[in-house]
């Protein structure tokens, strides 16, 4: 039987013992520069990809090879799974894998460090020791402790991150439609609970309900000392309600690790106009699960889930 191909197409520091599991099974490509998404498609059994691509109909070639895209991540909004499954590709990734995620936390730590930053205006102060500065009292910023953390989603994520901002002495609550067995205050409105907190930030899956969840009434809403933290997913905030709150001081500030058309991003957009004005907006370049251990971690996993995959449907 022949070996499947599979893409590794992002392939920088991937994990050794993971690549040694899939070459019991297949012909592994670790090319130092990815192919186009065309060629991927048209020239692999099986490409393995984290932000890499954007799959759409627009990229699939009329001569397809591809049978898995194996996605390390909790997110696909990257690709149109209406399509793919038009095309019978199957889509492997971490959503759902709820025993494991409880084991990779990278995205959660970043939240809590985007946080400490602006509140601790860290990214300024570096700048200006660097530029020979050491003005003490031109950094005077805020604690953590004793304020009021409103949680978006008290998903997984969630619940970790509300954790890690319990330890800090913050008063955590939260709005969840679903019902979660959680220590901490429900709040039914989003509206409320943005009014209440200082510090809000979001940990819901992009869906066609939670577009543009944040938008002009949640900013007006919110303290103007607030800040929004958003490591989820960009499309969910208003980006052009969100330059408006901070411009006209509805909110304090924002740390961004996604924005929407991440894979469009260009020194051009209004976001980063504003940012390199005011240090009040902190962005970026979705690095929330870019650490060594969280790679390594999900790599062997998803791995092994790509080897079961294989051996139950296709291996003889």
């Amino acid at each position: 039987m022949r070996k499947w191909k599979v893409l590794i197409a992002e392939s920088v520091d991937f994990s050794p013992e993971a690549l040694r599991l899939l070459q019991q099974y297949f012909e592994v490509d670790t090319p130092a520069e990815k192919p186009s998404v065309e060629e991927a498609l048209s020239s692999y059994d099986v490409v393995w990809f984290r932000f890499g691509y954007v799959i759409d109909e627009q990229c699939l070639p009329s001569l397809l090879r591809c049978k898995v895209l194996v996605v390390p991540a909790t997110g696909t909004d990257h690709i149109d799974m209406d399509v793919v499954q038009k095309r019978d590709i199957v889509v492997l990734s971490l959503k759902g894998e709820r025993e494991f995620l409880r084991q990779v936390r990278a995205t959660a730590e970043l939240t809590i460090g985007l946080c400490l930053a602006l509140l601790r205006k860290i990214c300024p102060a570096h700048r200006d020791v660097l530029s020979g500065h050491w003005n003490r009292d031109a950094f005077r910023g805020h604690e953590l402790y004793g304020k009021r953390v409103g949680i978006v989603g008290m998903g997984r994520l969630g619940q970790i991150v509300a954790g890690y901002f319990s330890a800090f002495g913050c008063e955590v609550q939260y709005c969840d439609p679903r019902g979660v067995e959680v220590p901490y205050r429900r709040v039914d409105s989003l509206v409320e609970l943005a009014a209440q907190s200082d510090i809000l930030s979001l940990h819901v899956p992009l869906t066609e309900e939670t577009v543009e969840l944040i938008g002009e009434k949640v900013f007006k809403a919110m303290p103007n000392h607030g800040i929004l933290l958003n490591t989820s997913r960009g499309a969910i905030v208003d980006e052009a309600a969100l330059l408006r709150a901070l411009e006209e001081g509805h909110i304090a500030g924002a740390g961004l690790d996604v924005v929407r058309d991440e894979h469009w991003w260009s020194a051009d957009r209004a976001l980063a106009q504003y940012a390199r004005n005011h240090d009040n907006l902190l962005i970026v370049p979705h690095i929330g699960g870019n650490t060594y251990e969280s790679f390594d971690r999900t790599e062997r996993f998803m791995a092994r889930k790509l080897i079961e995959w294989y051996t139950s449907r296709v291996a003889e």
